[in-house]
C-alpha cells in the first residue's frame, strides 16, 4: 500500500484515540459531566456506538494499510475500501459531535456562563475541527484512487441528516424515565445515527466497482505475519491449527463463517461484547448486584441491537465479507 495511504490511516486512528479520550473526559469528569447535556440518552447512544464502530473502522484501516498483499490483490479496490474506511470513521464522530450540539442548544442553562461550560464547547470545537482536518485528508487521497466517486446520494443525506435532527430537538427525553422508554430511546438514536453515517459515507466515498480482499483475508495476513516472525514460538500455533480443523469443530466453523451464514457470527460478536461491557460496568460499580441478571440482558439486548444495525448498514460499503460464490471460503 502506497506511504500516503498508510500516514491516513495513522491519521484515522489519531482521530478514534482522541474522540475517545474527548468522550471518556466528558463523561467521567465531574466538572464537565454536569454541563454536559449529551451525557443522557437519546445523544449517549449516539456517541457510545459511534465509538465502537470509530475503534474497529480505524483497526479495519490499520490492517488494510499496513498489511502485506499478493502482487495482483492490492489495487484500487483495496485502496477505495481503505479511504470508505476513513470516510466512515470521520463521518461516525461528525454525527456524535452534531448530536452534542443539539443536546446544548436545548440546555444551555446547563452550560452558558459557567467556566465547565467554556470548555466543554471548546472541546467540541477543537474536536470538529480535528475531523474535518483529518477528513480533509481523507479526500486528498482519495484522489489518488483511480475508482471514481459516486456523486449520487447527496440529497438522501441531508434528507436523513435533517429528520435526525428534527427528532433529537424534539424528542420528549421524559420518556428515558422508564426501561421501555429508555430501551425506545436508545432503539431510535443507534437507527438513526447509523442510517446518518451510512447515507453520507456513501456520499462521500468513492465507488467501488468491484469487491476486494475482505477481514477475513485481513485477519488471515496477520496471522501469517505473526506465525513468520514468531520464529521457534510458531510452533505453538499448530495445535491450535489442528483444534480449528478437528472434525468437532469443522462444523460450528462453517456455520459461523460470515461468508456462507451472514448474521451467526455478527449475533454472537454482539452477545460476547454485550457480555463483557455489562461484566465491566457491574464491577466498576462494585460488583454484580441482586438485579445483575435484568441489567446485563438489557445491557447484551442493546449492544446485540447496535452491532447487528451497523453491521446491516455498514458490512457492504466496508467490504467486510464476501459472499461465498465470490471467491475462496
Amino acid at each position: 500500500m502506497p506511504r500516503q495511504f498508510k500516514v491516513n490511516a495513522c491519521l484515522i486512528v489519531v482521530l478514534t484515540l482522541v474522540f475517545y479520550l474527548f468522550w471518556q473526559v466528558c463523561k467521567q469528569q465531574p466538572a464537565l459531566a454536569r454541563v454536559a447535556p449529551f451525557t443522557e440518552d437519546p445523544y449517549d447512544a449516539v456517541g457510545t456506538f459511534a465509538t465502537q464502530f470509530a475503534v474497529f473502522a480505524s483497526f479495519l484501516s490499520l490492517v488494510r494499510a499496513f498489511r502485506s498483499y499478493q502482487p495482483d490483490t492490492a489495487g484500487d479496490s483495496q485502496r477505495v475500501l481503505l479511504v470508505r474506511g476513513a470516510y466512515f470513521t470521520c463521518v461516525s464522530v461528525a454525527v456524535t459531535l452534531g448530536a452534542d450540539i443539539v443536546a446544548m442548544l436545548r440546555h444551555p442553562s446547563l452550560w452558558v456562563g459557567l467556566p465547565a461550560g467554556a470548555l466543554l464547547a471548546a472541546l467540541i470545537g477543537g474536536m470538529a475541527l480535528l475531523t474535518v482536518l483529518v477528513g480533509w485528508h481523507s479526500h486528498f487521497i482519495a484522489n489518488k484512487c483511480r475508482a471514481p466517486s459516486t456523486h449520487q446520494g447527496w440529497a438522501r443525506a441531508i434528507g436523513v441528516s435533517l429528520l435526525g435532527m428534527l427528532i433529537f430537538v424534539v424528542y420528549p427525553e421524559s420518556l428515558r424515565q422508564s426501561i421501555l422508554g429508555e430501551l425506545l430511546t436508545v432503539a431510535i438514536s443507534i437507527l438513526l445515527s447509523f442510517a446518518i453515517v451510512w447515507a453520507w459515507g456513501m456520499a462521500l466515498a468513492p465507488s467501488l466497482e468491484r469487491g476486494g480482499e475482505d477481514f477475513i483475508d485481513d485477519l488471515w495476513a496477520i496471522y501469517r505475519w505473526l506465525k513468520v516472525h514468531m520464529g521457534h514460538f510458531s510452533v505453538v500455533l499448530i495445535p491450535v491449527e489442528k483444534i480449528a480443523g478437528s472434525s468437532f469443530l469443522r462444523p460450528i466453523v462453517r456455520r459461523l463463517n460470515p461468508r456462507r451464514h451472514r448474521w451467526n457470527a455478527i449475533l454472537l460478536c454482539g452477545l460476547c461484547i454485550g457480555a463483557v461491557l455489562a461484566l465491566v460496568e457491574a464491577l466498576a460499580e462494585g460488583g454484580p448486584g441482586p438485579r445483575f441478571a435484568l441489567f446485563a440482558a438489557i445491557f447484551v439486548g442493546i449492544e446485540v441491537t447496535g452491532v447487528l444495525v451497523g453491521y446491516a448498514f455498514l458490512a457492504t460499503p466496508l467490504g467486510l465479507f464476501r459472499h461465498a460464490s465470490e471467491g475462496k471460503i
